[in-house]
Parts: structure tokens; C-alpha cells; sequence
């Protein structure tokens, strides 16, 4: 009889690994969409990145990393769409108030030209470029030899 039982127990397991899995349960909420920045945002992304000579998709990567396209955002010392602090900007030539920073096309034109120069010290690469517009690059500028190659925001 043991032996019945334990026949029936390992039919039954063997069984179990066949049965199908159940369907998943359809999301109670819709996947978030991503929403793209305003045409005239884009426009503005577009002149800086031409003006510096940086790769649009390293801007909008910077963007959305700092303050997911909201220009108003302020946290301690940085402002707005590229999360610029003031002394930074002011090394940019940026001579306005703080609060300055949060108009986008302020922000663009001192925080592009900061990221132009994490761009040239990382020799073209976007993952370096973005990693010394967080950390500063003017250490690694100097060990290279740029710091004479370092440029400020200027007039179009």
C-alpha cells in the first residue's frame, strides 16, 4: 500500500511540472508615456547644441537626468533644465541672479557650453562627458593639458 501511495505521489508531481503556468493579470495601470519636450524647447536644444558643437542626444540625456524636462526645478544650489549651479554658470560668463537659471534658454546657453567642455575633456565620449558634467572636469582638463582649450558661453 506504502508503495501505491508513494507511486501516486510521484505520478502526481510529475504532472504538476506539465501543468501551464496561469496568464498574467493584465496591468491595473496603463504603462506611463513618455512625453516629449515642447517644440519650442527642441528648437532651443537644436541652436545650443549647434552653437557648442555637442551632441543633441547628449543634452537631452543631461535634461532628462537632471530635471526631467521641467525648467523650474531647484534643489539646494542647482537650477533648472540642466540642474546649473550659479558659481558654474558664473565660469561660463552667466552675470544674472540665480534665479536666472530658470529661464530654459538661460539655462542652455551656460549649461550647454559648461557640457561642451566635459565633452572636449572626455574626448567625445557621451558616458564620460556626462560623468564629468556631474563631477567637474577641470581636474582631468588640467592632467590633460586643455585647460588653455576651455571655452565660456558665447554670443551667437
Amino acid at each position: 500500500m506504502k508503495s501505491v501511495f508513494c507511486g501516486l505521489a510521484l505520478v502526481t508531481l510529475l504532472l504538476a511540472g506539465c501543468a501551464t503556468p496561469p496568464a498574467p493579470e493584465a496591468a491595473s495601470e496603463p504603462a506611463p508615456v513618455e512625453l516629449s519636450p515642447p517644440d519650442a524647447l527642441s528648437e532651443r536644444i537644436s541652436h545650443y547644441a549647434g552653437v557648442y558643437d555637442v551632441p543633441e542626444s547628449l543634452i537631452r540625456r543631461v535634461i532628462q537626468r537632471e530635471s526631467t524636462y521641467d525648467p523650474n526645478k531647484h534643489i539646494g544650489r542647482y537650477w533648472g533644465l540642466m540642474q546649473i549651479r550659479l558659481d558654474t554658470a558664473q565660469t561660463m560668463g552667466y552675470r544674472g541672479t540665480a534665479r536666472g537659471l530658470l529661464d530654459a534658454d538661460t539655462n542652455l546657453k551656460y549649461a550647454v557650453a559648461y557640457l561642451a567642455n566635459a565633452y572636449m575633456v572626455a574626448g567625445g565620449n557621451p558616458d564620460r562627458a556626462l560623468a564629468l558634467y556631474v563631477s567637474g572636469y577641470y581636474f582631468e582638463a588640467r592632467r590633460k593639458g586643455l585647460v588653455d582649450k576651455l571655452k565660456t558661453a558665447h554670443d551667437e
